[in-house]
């Protein structure tokens, strides 16, 4: 009995013991709450069930939470925030495991919610974010029928020009996404158009480095700049559809169609255009159809897929007036091209994605063929230093087809004791093939003329044949493997970073020259024909160190970049073998200095090959005025690239401020060696030839800043900007520097009513060029500019508008006439919804545009103009059936 007893005791004793160890053990989650974008959902509860206790938390304004005390090994997670769906989910603790990382909880918004009150202070238009710009719509003038294209021009430092390209401090935003996914085709010019203003909440212009940097948190090199819309709760899903055609008095006529179904994540989209354009300078008639097909396929598995053909003929007269320098003086040519072409193209993508937590995964194919035949016809009269005329008629055959794959892996690995214990791995790889064919039958015809009498003393006709053949193949791998140094419940981030990239890239080039005589005879020329092969290795690898907070984000690293680039010529015994050792740091720095205040600072470095025409050493004899010799003996340039941006927003005032700065330097860049030498007539012609220089640079800098006033129904802007540059050139073996300067400046003053949208501004710019060993100095290029344009809305279904522009332009030799510009509209929409709609447009009532444009390279200016008609009148009917959610 008494054993018993004691039996008893030390059963209940050790009961009692392992009950107070497991007391001992407290346990702690933590996570992230966000939304479809990637942004923390701040106030967002959060509410744990452990046994007989109930946890609460409150997400922080990053969507950031902890929860510590718990002392179960299972539990019960739930996760509530007003406009999103609840997210349930039950976690289980490792016997040795105390803590648990959630990482990003992402909540969808809910498509049915109660009717709720809404209790408005003051509307922040603007926030300022690590890599975001974010705009409130509500801060913003939304009058019905507006679309997303007539919000983005409210937006301050956000140009929207008249066929869709959208520019934030002068970058590009280069792809559209719809809470935060891929939208269709992501044409931001097409979609920006075609979705109303009102199914949105908000609006982000977003700095991406693409999809693996934004898993692993490695985030080199330039990033791109995206627009991303935000739907309001419930509202990712519409139908849109448009038909219209339209006709114009200079015989250009259109008809398009396209239809779209958007439910989330599946998205149909049919597009077909039939075009014609018609004046003086262009006819261009086209037919263009696409279809996209993207889907969920499975619980976390996305396909994607786009389709789209084009086709038609072009027709084109171009005029141009040219000026080279040289060391004897200079050479001025009159230029007259027509061009005759016809094309069509096909091309087919698919992709299929993954966004499980902790894992991401891509797969890319694509593949397409492009055919062209065309014939030209071109005049040069060329003076000064060189007395010719040079007549060719030229007819072309083109033939490219290409192929790429990318895919792309990455994963999380799993945390133990509050770490991870594996960091963030993640593997890419591309490759790519792409053929083209080119066979060339050119007739040319040089008249000779004595240089003091400017007499005919000789012509010359020539008939070649000259094919060109080139494969390119192409393979990129790359590994990235960040080690955390922190742990999960720290605020503050540290990690090391790894990166390896692997790039190969092969060419087979051939050059094959025949001449056809009088007598129809065809004759191979060996000395300009030629089969060369190249290969070019580039090595990249890469330690650096990140640290991440909520204000301060940095990442400094250092890469080493060997290459070689090797070559051989059929039938020859020179080869090209090249090796280059490079190495730079890498730096990216963003600094969140207050809620309306950010800087960012980035560097980066980088390899380039030579090309083929300028590596290979065979006379590329089809243009005879300037015929073109590669030099083998060519090395790997160095590019180097640094950039800040400062931006400064007011919370409530909607006042802004962006400043930028960027600069870059090219060492051993490829540049022009431009040769006068005699033919075999004693006349003179122009041979180019390619060397390796330093010098090369361009610093620029430019700003921006609003100021709206009166409930932002007016804001003024002003902007400008200053580049300075340095191109190195070689004339007759004589190195010579082009110095550029170029500055503008502009003041805007933005209306925004409910009935009345217009605006004024005048713009000034100067762009001089400075060669250092020569006398000639272009004139500068020196314009100002004054606009003003106006929609009124006279009544729900009836608006007008006009825009007006006058410039005074000084510096081409062409001359301009200063053109006053005035182009005006009148829009009716009929039926229910104004589904219908009739716009009248007249462009440049008074017949006074000019097609006239400057551009400076190497020891050439060049001044192009075309006799595009300019004023025309055009009628558009429009149907758009629409269909968002309310």
């Amino acid at each position: 009995m008494n054993a018993q007893r004691i039996i008893l005791l030390l059963v209940f004793i050790c009961t009692l013991s392992n009950q107070e160890l497991t007391a001992q053990i407290k346990r702690t989650i933590k996570g992230s709450v966000k939304d479809s974008t990637n942004q923390g959902i701040p106030g967002s509860h959060i509410r744990v069930i452990a046994g007989k206790d109930t946890l609460t938390a409150i997400a922080d304004k990053d969507g950031g939470f902890s929860i510590a005390n718990i002392t179960v090994k299972r539990l019960d997670l739930m996760v509530r925030s007003i406009g999103y769906k609840a997210y349930a989910s039950d976690i289980t603790f490792e016997d040795d495991q105390n803590q648990f990382d959630l990482g990003d909880i992402v909540l969808k918004t809910a498509s049915n919610m109660l009717d709720e009150v809404v209790i408005k202070g003051k509307i922040t238009p603007i926030r300022v974010m690590k890599d975001t710009i974010e705009y409130n719509t509500e801060a913003f003038v939304i009058r019905e029928g507006d679309y997303v294209e007539d919000l983005l021009k409210q937006f301050p430092g956000m140009i929207v020009s008249d066929n869709g390209k959208v520019t934030a401090m002068g970058k590009e935003l280069t792809k559209l996404r719809v809470n935060g996914k891929d939208f269709f085709t992501s044409n931001v010019a097409e979609f920006i158009k075609k979705l109303p203003s009102s199914i949105f909440s908000h609006i982000q212009v977003i700095d991406d480095y693409g999809d693996e940097a934004n898993f692993t948190g490695i985030k080199v090199g330039q990033p791109k700049k995206i627009l991303n819309l935000v739907t309001k709760p419930g509202k990712d899903k519409g139908t849109f559809a448009n038909i219209s055609t339209s006709a114009a008095t200079s015989n250009a006529y259109g008809l398009n169609g396209n239809g779209n179904l958007w439910k989330g994540a599946r998205q149909i989209g049919i597009n077909a255009a039939l075009d014609n354009t018609s004046n003086a300078a262009l006819i261009n008639k086209g037919i263009a159809g696409s279809a996209t097909f993207a889907n969920n396929i499975a619980k976390k598995l996305n396909l994607r897929s786009h389709y789209n053909l084009g086709g038609g003929t072009i027709e084109n007269t171009n005029f141009s007036n040219m000026e080279s320098i040289n060391s004897l003086g200079s050479i001025n040519s009159v230029n007259e091209s027509k061009n005759n072409s016809r094309n069509a193209a096909h091309r087919l993508s698919m992709a299929v994605s993954s966004t499980e937590i902790g894992e991401y995964f891509d797969v890319h194919l694509a593949g397409g063929l492009s055919k062209a035949n065309s014939e030209n016809t071109s005049s040069s009269l060329q003076t000064g230093v060189i007395r010719q005329d040079l007549f060719t008629s030229s007819g072309n055959k083109q033939n490219n087809p290409n192929l790429s794959l990318d895919v792309s892996w990455g994963f999380k690995g799993k945390k133990k004791d509050g770490k991870d214990k594996r960091g963030r791995l993640s593997f890419n790889l591309s490759a790519r093939l792409v053929g083209s064919r080119n066979d060339q039958d050119i007739l040319t015809d040089i008249d000779y003329y004595d240089q003091t009498t400017n007499k005919k003393i000789k012509d010359s006709l020539l008939n070649r044949l000259v094919e060109t053949r080139n494969a390119d193949r192409g393979l990129n791998t790359g590994l990235n493997y960040s080690i955390p140094l922190n742990k999960t419940t720290d605020t503050i981030h540290k990690s090391l970073e790894f990166s390896y990239s692997f790039n190969l890239t092969s060419n087979n080039n051939a050059l094959e020259t025949r001449v056809r005589d009088a007598a129809g005879k065809i004759s191979f020329i060996d000395s300009l024909s030629n089969v060369y092969t190249s290969t070019f290795i580039n090595h990249s690898i890469r330690a650096g160190y990140r640290y991440g907070s909520n204000k301060i984000n940095y990442s400094i690293g250092f890469s080493l970049q060997p290459s070689a680039l090797t070559g051989s010529y059929e039938g020859r015994t020179d080869k090209i073998n090249q090796k280059t050792f490079n190495s730079s740091p890498s730096a990216n720095f963003s600094y969140v200095i207050t809620k309306t205040q950010s800087i960012n600072m980035n560097y980066n470095g980088s390899s380039y090959a030579p090309r083929f025409d300028q590596l290979q050493p065979v006379p590329d004899t089809r243009n005879l005025q300037n015929v073109i010799i590669g030099n083998p003996d060519l090395k790997t340039s160095f590019y180097h690239s640094a950039n800040i941006n400062y931006s400064l927003f007011g919370l409530t005032s909607g006042r802004t401020l962006e400043v930028s700065f960027g600069a870059y330097a090219m060492q051993n860049q490829v540049a022009n060696n431009i040769i006068l030498i005699k033919d075999t007539l004693n006349s003179l012609k122009q041979e180019t030839r390619f060397v390796n220089v330093n010098g090369n640079y361009n610093i620029n800098s430019g700003y921006n800043a609003s100021l709206p006033f009166a409930e932002r129904k007016f804001v003024v802007s002003i902007a400008g900007n200053v580049a300075l540059s340095n191109a190195v050139i070689f004339t007759d073996n004589i190195k010579n520097n082009n110095k550029g300067l170029a500055y503008s400046q502009n003041v805007n003053l933005h209306v925004q009513l409910k009935s009345l949208s217009g605006g004024a501004g005048a713009s000034y710019s100067n762009s001089e060029n400075n060669y250092s060993h020569s006398t000639f100095r272009p004139p500068n290029l020196e314009s100002l500019s004054f606009n003003m344009n106006c929609s009124f809305k006279i009544r729900k279904s009836f608006n007008t508008s006009v825009d007006v522009s006058k410039s005074f332009t000084s510096g081409y030799t062409m001359g301009a006439n200063n053109p006053l510009l005035i182009n005006a509209s009148v829009y009716k929409s009929f039926f229910k919804n104004n589904r219908a709609s009739v716009n009248l447009r007249v462009a440049d009532l008074l017949n006074q545009g000019n097609n006239l444009f400057r551009t400076v390279f190497d020891n050439t200016i060049v001044e192009n103009r075309s006799k595009q008609i300019t004023r025309y009148f055009m009628a558009t009917f429009s149907m758009n059936l629409e269909k968002f959610v309310k």
